[in-house]
């Protein structure tokens, strides 16, 4: 039985690559609310949401060998390869039998993204950038998440920093293609999500005609 479960990975690049998915980047720094859109854009337009922080870590939480050794490189300090987050990714993509898929904090950087295009052969469709004023995600994380250590005020102005230092060049690489759908994430809830309506609503159409 080996041989089957092995199968669908030793072929998912042909087999990714030939059902041609729908593949939509979401980035946005800490706080600027993509989670919760992201739930929003699964339940009014069928995708399926992949956060690539989330696949690592039940990859480590399964005990596997991959795990103890993404577990190992995360304690080290040192940054999962590119290839390790991608077959993650195109594992869940093939085993969730669906053709429409958000990657969630995905590319965290113009190595991940090179890196996805060569392995997967896929270029997503566009990239939603959740944009956000530093300042009004401050305040989102301070009253949102009081008690976890994590979220002081040093650790949210580095993680910031993070941010826009690694995604920033995806976000202008993809911009240059004319692929970047910038939102304004600063706004209430519903408006953003309005937004984010028209540009899936305007990308269905696009496939209909």
């Amino acid at each position: 039985m080996g041989t089957v479960v092995d199968a669908p990975n030793r072929e998912a690049n042909g087999s990714l690559s030939e059902k041609k998915p729908t593949v939509v980047f979401v980035l946005g720094g800490p706080g600027s609310g993509k989670g919760t859109q992201c739930e929003n854009i699964v339940n009014h337009f069928g995708y399926t949401h992949l956060s690539a922080g989330d696949l690592l870590r039940a990859e480590i939480k399964s005990g596997s060998e991959n795990g103890t050794m993404i577990q190992n490189m995360i304690k080290e300090g040192k940054i999962v390869p590119s290839e390790v987050t991608i077959k993650l990714l195109q594992k869940a993509m093939l085993e969730s039998g669906n053709d429409k898929f958000l990657i969630d904090g995905f590319p965290r950087n113009e190595e991940n993204r090179a890196a996805f295009e060569v392995v997967t052969q896929i270029e997503p469709e566009f990239v939603l950038f959740f944009y956000c004023p530093e300042e009004e995600m401050e305040k989102r994380l301070l009253s949102r998440n009081q008690g976890r250590e994590d979220d002081n005020i040093e650790t949210i102005r580095k993680r910031f920093k993070v941010f826009l230092e690694s995604s920033l060049p995806v976000i202008q690489y993809y911009e240059s293609k004319g692929k970047v759908r910038k939102i304004d994430a600063a706004k209430p809830i519903a408006e953003v999500f309005d937004a984010v309506k028209v540009i899936f609503t305007a990308k269905d159409e696009k496939v209909a005609e």
